[in-house]
């Protein structure tokens, strides 16, 4: 059971994707790491459907998870996060910057009002079903600073965000958890946002360097500069679809067990040659829609050479291979090839602590280190 001392938070943390669904129950820390206490994942068949279809069957998924995971713990949260990712969602960054002939102190209305003012901006996303709206970062006199109220500059900077989600599956999910958890209003969260808030906190290192989210049926990406998303593209490929491809008449649950046992060079049987082969027809397909995505990118400003992949765990391997072996050295600012780094849960372990027994999660990691950041600010 979860404490119920003052230093913890009892919660549930959900992430939705467009072929599968995890749940999680989660201690969260007002100082330190979150303690997945236990988790559940299912995945979706790969098969062809339509939005709507998709939507449904998602929602349907997480009845079923969130039934399995109630009944087998037992646990009633005290509130409800659900990071909701591509291609249910999408989202933007937008930065302004006001200068002052004086050095002036920073007042609490002055950054909200700015944020409103960049996201003033045009925009592709749906202003009717805007998920999330904020501020990201402030940089005063060009120094991201995390606490400006109250100090003195000549130039404010704030980058502020939003991200829209597909009101099918919004709906969908509220309804769910109303239903057997009812009283507790789940917290959305767009997917790309989750991202950024763990990677800025847990790799700080890194100050320039692309977003592959890969989901089932899209990829998400997005190019950091400085904390800021300053280009963002999304494209209808993700990694159901590929398997999709690469398997032809065969089963798809298969090629992915032989990509698998591929990018780990286990893999030496008549169906493995068979999967290279097709592999080999399909992959200048794959690589001209990405090398689409990245020229479109590219057009405004040559990409960094770091890249962080966000993947399903069984397919992260091989889309590494990928991404790191095809040719994109022509959209680089370096004109080098990429440089692929694939997140993990390992790259959170001072954000998340697993309890011995459940099985890392790369997605839940995520989902639970942006949730429990985010609750330590407010």
């Amino acid at each position: 059971m979860f404490s119920k001392s003052a230093s913890g938070k009892a919660v549930l943390v959900a992430d939705v994707d467009d072929t599968s669904v995890g749940i999680s129950f989660v201690e969260l820390s007002k100082t330190g790491p979150a303690s997945i206490l236990a988790a559940e994942r299912m995945t979706l068949p790969i098969e062809e459907r339509t939005t709507s279809q998709s939507a449904s069957a998602v929602i349907q998924l997480l009845e079923k998870c969130l039934d399995t995971s109630l009944k087998a713990h037992a646990i009633q949260p005290k509130a409800i996060y659900a990071i909701v990712r591509a291609p249910w969602t999408r989202f933007r960054t937008a930065e302004v910057a006001e200068s002052f002939p004086e050095a002036r102190p920073i007042t609490k209305d002055m950054i909200p009002a700015l944020a409103k003012k960049a996201l003033a901006q045009p925009s592709d996303l749906d202003a009717s079903n805007i998920l999330e709206a904020g501020v990201m970062h402030v940089a005063l006199n060009g120094y991201p600073t995390g606490n400006p109220i109250g100090k003195k500059a000549t130039m404010v900077t704030v980058v502020a965000f939003e991200g829209d989600v597909n009101p099918e599956i919004k709906r969908g999910i509220v309804d769910v958890f109303g239903k057997y958890l009812p009283g507790r209003a789940p917290i959305l969260r767009t997917g790309m946002r989750a991202l950024l808030t763990v990677l800025h906190e847990h790799i700080p290192d890194i100050h320039r360097y692309v977003i592959l989210d890969v989901g089932g049926t899209a990829t998400s990406c997005a190019i950091v500069r400085k904390e800021a998303v300053t280009q963002f593209a999304q494209i209808p490929e993700g990694a159901a679809t590929m398997v999709k491809k690469i398997s032809g008449a065969s089963v798809p649950e298969e090629t992915i067990s032989h990509l698998r046992m591929l990018a780990n060079d286990t893999c030496s049987t008549d169906a493995c040659k068979a999967i290279k082969d097709s592999i080999a027809m399909i992959e200048p397909v794959f690589a001209k829609t990405y090398g689409e995505m990245f020229a479109t990118l590219a057009a405004r400003r040559r990409l960094p050479n770091h890249a962080m992949l966000s993947a399903p765990t069984e397919l992260a391997p091989w889309l590494q291979g990928f991404f790191s072996r095809i040719d994109f050295a022509q959209f680089t600012a370096t004109t080098q090839p990429l440089d692929v780094e694939t997140l993990t849960a390992d790259h959170l372990s001072d954000a998340v602590i697993w309890k011995t027994g459940t099985t890392n999660d790369t997605g839940l990691s995520t989902a639970v280190g942006c949730v429990n950041i985010l609750e330590q600010s407010v």
